[in-house]
């Protein structure tokens, strides 16, 4: 398909421009055009780039990693419910059920409240998954939805009666690890952070595959980051 320029080195088809768009949103893909077409200004071998549209994608992608500390995942609720109870109820929701965020933000409150299980068929996988919602996160959503409509979203954007979209549930995340001093954290981080706790509490790294929906437990171990910690531990006191 032809390819329509952006800016002065950067070069997107219609298709590729329509899905960053719906991937990050229209100010966010600007600036990463310009950062990008940057770059290839400054370093001419940059510019045999053959796709800026892979280019943008990658642009700082880093590892996400689950938050390991629990006086951080305090920390975070603490930030984020400074900022909204909104802000505060998608990380608990996301560490206690390891939903994905997409997942997560199309939940409506019926969805929810006065059920023991959230159903759904997961948006990536198109599984259907049924989770438990334990004791604690049942009074959690009866609080957090006393003054909701069953049809509601769960997280509303402050703009529209849509959703959040997944692109400002990651900034808030972001904002709120930036402010405690946490890198590395993303829009899988909750459901990271839900598979780590879980396996150090039950050490069943089978049943963690099952409720993450993983076709393998090797994919799980690295996806948790089970397999890095472990092998740091391993070389921690080598030495020959």
């Amino acid at each position: 398909m032809e390819k329509k320029l952006y800016a002065a080195y950067v070069s997107l088809t219609d298709g590729e421009h329509i899905y960053l768009i719906e991937k990050y949103g229209e100010r966010e893909l600007h600036k990463r055009i310009l950062e990008l077409n940057k770059k290839k200004t400054i370093h001419a071998e940059k510019r045999s780039i053959k796709s800026d549209y892979r280019a943008i994608i990658s642009e700082g992608m880093k590892v996400v990693e689950p938050i390991r500390d629990k006086y951080m995942i305090e920390q975070m609720k603490t930030v984020l419910r400074q900022q909204s109870e909104r802000n505060w109820f998608l990380f608990v929701m996301g560490i206690n059920t390891g939903l994905r965020i997409s997942d997560l933000l199309k939940l409506r409150v019926r969805d929810v409240r006065n059920q023991t299980h959230i159903e759904l068929k997961e948006e990536k996988t198109k599984k259907f998954k049924r989770f438990l919602l334990n004791l604690d996160l049942r009074r959690t959503v009866l609080e957090y939805t006393r003054f909701m409509e069953d049809e509601e979203y769960l997280f509303p954007s402050n703009k529209t009666d849509l959703p959040l979209q997944r692109v400002q549930a990651y900034k808030i995340l972001k904002s709120a690890a930036k402010e405690i001093g946490l890198e590395n954290i993303g829009s899988h981080t909750c459901r990271k952070t839900f598979g780590y706790w879980h396996y150090q509490m039950y050490q069943d790294i089978a049943l963690l595959q099952n409720i993450l929906n993983h076709s393998h437990p090797s994919i799980t171990l690295k996806y948790i980051g089970i397999n890095q910690e472990m092998m740091d531990k391993s070389l921690e006191n080598f030495s020959l």
